[in-house]
């Protein structure tokens, strides 16, 4: 646990647990749904010209690490940064599955005939990985969330920023080389993010998390007051640092 404090401030926790499991939970309920759901192939002229490369299935997997830094990076900038940003990553993924609902999209993969690596692996997502839930590509709109972060970062430097933008640009280039997305899935997949961004902003939704901060906090000082637990408890860490302000906006 203390590891763990060191790597993520406890106020982030909440608001990462939750995108995990609102990401999970969604996507792979959704896909129980495909018997229903009637899908369309939102394909351009110019996706069917896009050569089918397995070696970007690299890259593609590539994007975890990218997801996983980029989240904690966000985290650690401070509480009202993390609000704001994992506020509207959230708002993002809640509107993606509405659209997965609303809009169910498809596409057609090529048939895999390599025996090297890539092709394996790329066979591999293609079977753990059904060919639905397209639009917005989750994959492209979480690279840009990290991506805009990361440029809003200020401990994290220009180099930081540079290194997600270009595996940014690798993960897009990715997602149409493997044959798991087409273009408008990527344009969908940002402008999802940047309409969720404004939303939040607009409406203060990052109160949302600052307000289950306060829960929590208060929730573990009912349970030190009965049983005397000593500090270093979650709670006290939530209460040492409880928010100041979560409407003062970061640039």
């Amino acid at each position: 646990m203390k590891y763990l404090q060191r790597l993520i401030p406890v106020y982030a926790l909440v608001p990462l647990a939750f995108a995990f499991v609102l990401n999970g939970t969604g996507y792979y309920g959704i896909q129980l749904l495909h018997n229903v759901l009637d899908f369309h192939d939102f394909s351009l002229p110019i996706d069917h010209r896009i050569p089918f490369v397995p070696a970007f299935i690299f890259i593609y997997l590539l994007a975890f690490a990218q997801w996983i830094t980029g989240f904690v990076m966000c985290a650690r900038e401070s509480r009202e940064f993390c609000f704001r940003f994992l506020s509207a990553e959230t708002c993002a993924k809640a509107l993606t599955l509405c659209i997965f609902i609303l809009l169910p999209s498809t596409i057609v993969r090529p048939e895999i005939t390599g025996t090297d690596l890539a092709s394996k692996l790329t066979a591999w997502i293609y079977a753990a990985d059904e060919p639905m839930n397209l639009l917005p590509s989750i994959h492209c709109l979480e690279s840009w969330f990290c991506l805009r972060a990361a440029f809003s970062q200020k401990k994290t430097g220009k180099v930081y920023a540079l290194g997600h933008l270009i595996m940014t640009l690798l993960v897009f280039a990715s997602v149409l080389f493997v044959k798991q997305h087409v273009i408008l899935d990527i344009v969908a997949g940002m402008a999802v993010f940047e309409f969720a961004f404004f939303l939040t902003r607009k409406k203060g939704l990052e109160s949302f998390y600052a307000a289950a901060e306060r829960r929590i906090t208060e929730y573990f000082g009912r349970i030190r007051s009965v049983t005397g637990n000593p500090s270093g408890s979650f709670g006290i860490s939530m209460a040492q640092n409880a928010p100041q302000d979560v409407n003062s906006r970061d640039r």
